[in-house]
């Protein structure tokens, strides 16, 4: 596929050959949402050119929505993501400014599947396996029992196939960008019980008043300022830890 071709176009569910079974186990440097703690991601395609488009959702402007890939700002809200426990470990994304999620099951529209944009607690969620080079490949088995997974896809033109070769870089593979954590930090006032932590050009940055310490994993203590190298960092917040990962 040309590269070219693939932007601002729908994206939908490829089939998945045998291939998956030498991806890797589920990388728990993607954190699951809790009542406490947000992890709010974007989701780029990992397909060289397209670093800049992410999946969104527009579906306040279409009824009938696919889920869209587009070169939105990294502080657009219909651009990130939320993962949530699903049934079977699998995890349900949900956009942040909708509330809507994505679909496990994807609709026939010709010559692709679609992955639509459905309401609130009706996906059966996906299985996120790590492909490398902080990588990632969405898929979930539907109704028909194939196992399909999220890939950059263009209309009027045949549906991709999983790749033979280096996945981490093929329209299967997804940049989890984290963006943003909120935190319950135990503090003691109420307007600073909830901290919320950027990440923004490999640095962090926490709320105005909150008074807060990073430290590499090491256990050693550095300047808040600093431009972090991919890893996992720790954020001291009051009594709280939350644990980072700079892609």
């Amino acid at each position: 596929m040309k590269h070219h071709a693939t932007k601002g176009v729908l994206w939908g569910i490829c089939l998945l050959l045998s291939q998956i079974a030498s991806a890797q186990e589920f990388d728990m440097e993607l954190r699951l949402s809790t009542s406490e703690d947000i992890y709010w991601y974007r989701i780029s395609s990992a397909l060289p050119g397209l670093e800049a488009y992410a999946v969104t959702d527009f579906s306040e402007e279409d009824e009938f929505c696919p889920a869209r890939l587009l070169p939105t700002e990294e502080t657009n809200p219909k651009s990130q993501w939320k993962l949530i426990p699903g049934t079977e470990g699998k995890v349900i994304l949900v956009n942040r400014g909708t509330g809507q999620e994505l679909d496990g099951v994807s609709v026939d529209m010709g010559n692709y599947n679609a992955t639509l944009i459905m309401p609130a607690g009706t996906s059966a969620g996906f299985q996120v396996t790590a492909l490398g080079e902080s990588v990632f490949q969405i898929e979930s088995v539907e109704d028909d029992g194939i196992n399909r997974c999220l890939a950059v896809t263009e209309m009027n033109t045949l549906p991709i196939s999983y790749p033979q070769e280096n996945p981490s870089t093929s329209a299967v593979g997804w940049r989890f960008q984290p963006v943003e954590v909120e935190s319950e930090t135990g503090v003691n006032s109420p307007a600073d019980s909830r901290t919320v932590i950027r990440i923004a050009n490999k640095r962090i940055s926490v709320n105005k008043g909150v008074k807060w310490q990073l430290f590499n994993v090491q256990g050693e203590e550095m300047p808040r300022t600093t431009r972090l190298v991919t890893g996992v960092y720790l954020v001291k917040t009051g009594d709280k830890l939350t644990k980072i990962y700079i892609p």
